[in-house]
This record gives C-alpha cells, structure tokens and sequence, in this order.
C-alpha cells in the first residue's frame, strides 16, 4: 500500500507543477500605451514612394512610372519620375542623407549655351550659385529614359530665394539637361503605394 501511495503523490506533485507552467506561459501580456490612428508609418511621409505609387501634390495626381537611384562614393539620393497622363510630367528628388530634402523639378528648354560652367549661372533674370556637383552611378527602375544603370554627372544651384537649378547629363561628352525646381515639405504630399492608389485596398 506504501509503494502505491508514493506513486499516488509523486504524481499529483507532477501535475502541479505542469499546471503551474501551463498557467504561465498563458499569462496575460502587458497591455500597449494608446495608439494613434493618425500617426505616420514606420516609413514617414514618404512611406510606399516607388515605381506605380500615385502621389498628390498641388492639386496634381501623378503617377511615378519609373525611379532612379543613385550612388556617389556611397552617398545615395532617389529621383522619380512623375506623370499626370495628360502631359505634364516632372521628377521628385528625395535626398535622405542628411535630414530629409524634397523637391520638385521639370525640365526647361535652355537656350544660349546655358552650362554649369562657373560658381554662378543667370537664367530667366535670376542668379543662381552653385551648391554641389559631381559624378554618380544609377541605377534604373521603370520608365525612365535610361539604362538600366550607368553614370552621371550633375550641377546644383540654388537662388537667394530657395529657387534650384540642375543640371545633369548621362555621359562625359553628353548635352546637359536642365531643370528648373521648388523644394517641397515631405508632409504636403499625398503618397498612395502601389495597389493601394486612392487609398484602398490592394
């Protein structure tokens, strides 16, 4: 009779300890501070820009039909193009590499021989000076007009007013494109990722 109620206790013992562990890995886990329906993502304003997203800006829906990336000795910053489908086409830049830079550019018919040839360029009566240039690598995503990846060479300059003027060509000999822009707060575009255009559902 011993023996059995040795086993009879060994056995309770058992089962009260698997109960105790069983209730504790079903512990209730700590309830969360409030959350705020409006908050931005984990992406910021900028969340979900890429090739197919629609953004919103000035009364302008565009859509982004192609993305460029570039790398300058591991300084990286992203152009996209943007296009209404009723002609009006443009290129955001967004540059991350130091706080958050964003602007609008489109391109311009430049005449006279207008190059980023000194320290200072006029166009359209305004003076502007030149605040970087350099040479990069791209690479290509979309609709863009290039290749799939290669260099550039780009100029920046900007006026007493925050006006911007670039200037980017896509070989040593090329022609440079110019582009007028406007710097744009981040958190005045409306950015709709792809399948998700008008802010529904994928």
């Amino acid at each position: 009779m011993v023996p059995v109620i040795i086993v009879l206790v060994v056995l309770v013992a058992l089962a009260a300890i698997w109960w105790l562990r069983a209730r504790g890995s079903r512990a209730t886990p700590a309830i969360s501070g409030p959350i705020d329906p409006l908050a931005e993502g984990p992406g910021g304003p900028l969340d979900g820009l890429g090739v197919g997203a629609v953004v919103t800006h000035g009364g302008h829906d565009y859509v982004v039909r192609g993305q460029l990336r570039f790398d300058e000795d591991g300084y990286v910053w992203h152009e996209y193009h943007l296009d209404t489908g009723q002609g009006d086409r443009a290129w955001l830049s967004v540059d991350l590499s130091d706080g958050t830079d964003v602007a609008l550019w489109r391109p311009i018919e430049a005449t006279g021989g207008l190059e980023p040839s000194g320290a200072d360029v006029e166009w359209a009566g305004v003076s502007y000076r030149k605040v970087e240039s350099g040479r990069a690598r791209y690479t290509s995503t979309g609709t863009t007009g290039l290749p799939e990846s290669g260099q550039s060479w780009y100029a920046d300059y900007r006026a007493a007013d925050g006006a911007r003027l670039a200037f980017e060509r896509w070989s040593a000999e090329g022609s440079w494109e110019v582009s007028t822009g406007e710097g744009v707060p981040a958190h005045l575009l409306e950015i709709y990722a792809a399948g998700r255009a008008g802010g529904g559902d994928v």
